[in-house]
């Protein structure tokens, strides 16, 4: 079977009109907001549906998290056998209809953007092995992984409630009520994940202090950033070794997440 590619049709396609020549204007929305990190500047702006790998189109077109991100407009950087793509989480108002913006579609789905490509490599590092995803909110990525046939225990101490801030109450599949630190000490033959930690919370931190599992898979910010605390970043540098870092990184544009694989030093 041959396999189609899909991409934005051209040049009738209004958002492609609407991203098109807009290089400068958005690079001068951006640039004023200082807080963020803009390493692909002077890189074309193009629709994102252009900047991906094949394999990660075809996932995004059934991806609900990332269908309508394919006309988002987005930057391509950092080398070739480790590419960034960075997407822009709007544009300016008077390009055209509003989009979803970065919060609204994080509460959704998951506050990291997936690709076929992240899911791939986390299988080969599992290797088998199964997964415990602790803090897992709406369980997204857990459906995303069990559908690859990945052996994953999804849990949140708000998963029987309301009230989780992170999340607008869905579920994509079934997360257990649980609490981190207990979790990973409860579970020392899995691989921890932890998928952008809460920003300035202790939990990732005594989770790492509780785990004696073989592996922890980290999605998320670099020290300073968006997530977890310092204290868990000491975790990382005093207990744990990077051995492996997804090939692919896919983010909304001034985040600096990546997904990295490490194991016990």
């Amino acid at each position: 079977m041959t396999e189609t590619r899909v991409r934005p049709e051209r040049p009738g396609d209004p958002t492609a009109l609407m991203v098109a020549g807009t290089a400068e204007r958005l690079i001068r929305l951006w640039a004023g907001r200082t807080e963020l990190y803009h390493p692909g500047w002077g890189r074309p702006v193009r629709q994102l549906g252009d900047l991906l790998p094949a394999q990660d189109v075809e996932f995004a077109a059934h991806n609900p998290q990332m269908v309508p991100l394919l006309w988002y407009p987005a930057l391509r950087h950092g080398s070739r056998a480790r590419p960034v793509v960075e997407v822009f989480d709007h544009l300016p108002a008077e390009r055209g209809p509003p989009l979803p913006r970065r919060q609204e579609l994080s509460r959704v789905y998951s506050w990291a953007l997936a690709s076929r490509t992240a899911v791939e490599w986390i299988a080969d590092r599992l290797d088998g092995r199964g997964l415990l995803e602790v803090g897992a909110g709406s369980g997204y990525w857990a459906w995303l992984l069990r559908a690859r046939g990945l052996d994953v225990l999804a849990t949140d101490v708000e998963a029987r409630t309301e009230r989780n801030g992170f999340t607008d109450s869905f579920r994509y599949t079934e997360v257990r009520p649980g609490r981190a630190a207990e979790d990973a000490a409860a579970h020392p033959g899995r691989v921890l994940a932890l998928l952008w930690p809460p920003h300035r919370d202790p939990m990732a931190a005594e989770t790492l202090r509780a785990d004696r599992g073989p592996g922890l898979l980290y999605l998320g910010d670099r020290p300073g950033g968006m997530c977890a605390d310092p204290a868990f970043f000491a975790e990382i540098a005093a207990h744990w070794r990077p051995v492996s870092h997804c090939p692919l990184t896919l983010r909304w544009l001034g985040n600096r997440d990546t997904a990295t694989f490490c194991t016990r030093r």
